[in-house]
């Protein structure tokens, strides 16, 4: 398997203006000159907040990530609530790096804060004076350069200063112990040479062996369980698909995966990512730490029918003519069933009637709130989250005194679980 799949991927006619941009797809490689096997790697994003995401550089957002900056007091307040609980535990581990360092080229600085590596991620926090695209990124550990995908998220801090956060994914796993040097050759429009050297010791992350080698099929492509972990910071999974790329993605449908727990709901997804060829790929997906209550988890690849015409659906939201409901056809509705003013901001209650249990951020699903010239409304991650199985409160900002409060939705192809495609396993407690 060491054909590269970009050219293949580049020639599948998928629809993505019929995905209303809830699909997303990006190749990650570092830059290496001689070029290894499985360098290119292709992350995959489906989710109703990848729509309000921010892109910077090549990488793309999901709105589950947090942030290792916790440790420095300034941007506690900011990231501690954006999410993925993982990285929250990892930066109080006493193997996590506070590095400090500024570095500057050509008249441009960049600040890295902390450095840390939890078995499954490298993630990394920094300050810049202003927003900038920082790209691209070249990745050695031990003196040998790595593949690796990424995905890079940030916030303006109250001092009109930009904090972020990169994540990098290798692809292949790390030493537990390694010195790391990562170079940066261009932010906005400026090329330099920002880089940056520290050694770097994996966290105490308790890790258990859930599952390997468990096979399964789903719609005539098998798959094997190459990695199934715990850790104190997130749930890694590696799925090998035996299918080609254009069985797996392609204009109809895309292959998915739902990792859920004993009461069907589906374990937050922090990343999902794949390399292969023309005769499989192999899929990582992280998800977040596991809580105590957590007894069976249960893997469940599905396929995702793509809409084949876009059908838009609207409402005017009024808050004296609560519960409002907007059909998404044989997908059941979505019934907004309350709002709540909370921080200053409007919190917008509501559930889809489906049976199809959908994620903790109303991934494969989407609700957007605009007003009447279309301006997106939504808070700053104000985006969708889980309070039970599907039932959502998403917080929005208010329009002008002018202006109504537009719902927007789609119609959505049927999707269902396949049951006789699970894998279930216990936790070891």
């Amino acid at each position: 398997m060491n054909k590269d799949i970009k050219q293949s991927i580049d020639s599948i006619p998928v629809p993505f203006q019929k995905l209303d941009a809830a699909i997303q797809k990006g190749l990650k490689a570092s830059q290496k000159q001689s070029t290894p096997k499985r360098k290119k790697v292709m992350t995959l994003l489906l989710s109703s907040v990848a729509t309000i995401g921010l892109v910077i550089g090549s990488g793309f957002i999901s709105p589950t990530m947090a942030s290792v900056l916790a440790k420095v007091p300034i941007l506690d307040s900011i990231f501690t609530s954006v999410g993925d609980k993982g990285l929250q535990i990892a930066i109080n581990d006493e193997n996590a790096t506070s590095l400090n360092e500024t570095l500057t080229s050509n008249g441009v600085s960049l600040t890295i804060q902390d450095v840390l590596y939890d078995g499954s991620r490298l993630a990394f926090s920094f300050v810049q004076d202003k927003q900038e695209e920082i790209y691209p990124l070249h990745i050695e550990v031990n003196g040998e350069v790595i593949n690796f995908s990424e995905n890079m998220t940030g916030e303006y801090l109250q001092n009109g200063h930009y904090s972020g956060l990169i994540q990098v994914r290798p692809t292949k796993p790390l030493p537990n112990e390694f010195d790391l040097s990562v170079t940066i050759h261009q932010i906005g429009k400026t090329k330099g040479n920002w880089q940056f050297e520290t050694p770097v010791i994996k966290t105490n992350n308790n890790s258990i062996n859930l599952t390997t080698g468990q096979t399964g099929k789903i719609e005539g492509i098998s798959f094997e369980v190459k990695k199934f972990e715990s850790t104190n910071s997130a749930v890694s999974l590696h799925i090998l698909y035996e299918g080609t790329v254009e069985e797996i993605f392609n204009e109809h449908q895309l292959l998915q995966l739902h990792l859920l727990d004993q009461e069907g709901t589906p374990l937050p997804l922090i990343d999902s990512s794949g390399s292969g060829d023309e005769e499989g790929m192999l899929y990582e997906y992280v998800f977040e730490p596991l809580s105590k209550e957590v007894s069976d988890l249960t893997i469940s690849p599905f396929f995702m029918p793509l809409p084949k015409e876009r059908k838009e659906i609207t409402a005017t939201l009024e808050e004296n003519e609560l519960p409002l409901t907007l059909s998404q056809g044989e997908m059941g509705d979505i019934v907004v069933t309350k709002i709540e003013e909370e921080k200053g901001k409007s919190a917008l209650y509501f559930e889809s009637t489906s049976s199809f249990l959908f994620g903790s951020n109303f991934e494969m699903n989407q609700l957007s709130v605009v007003d009447t010239d279309g301006n997106d409304l939504i808070a700053e991650r104000g985006y969708p989250t889980a309070i039970g199985q599907n039932k959502y409160k998403l917080y929005y900002n208010k329009p002008k005194a002018s202006q109504d409060i537009i719902l927007k939705t789609i119609e959505i192809p049927n999707m269902k679980l396949n049951q006789e495609a699970q894998i279930t396993v216990k936790v070891p407690r």
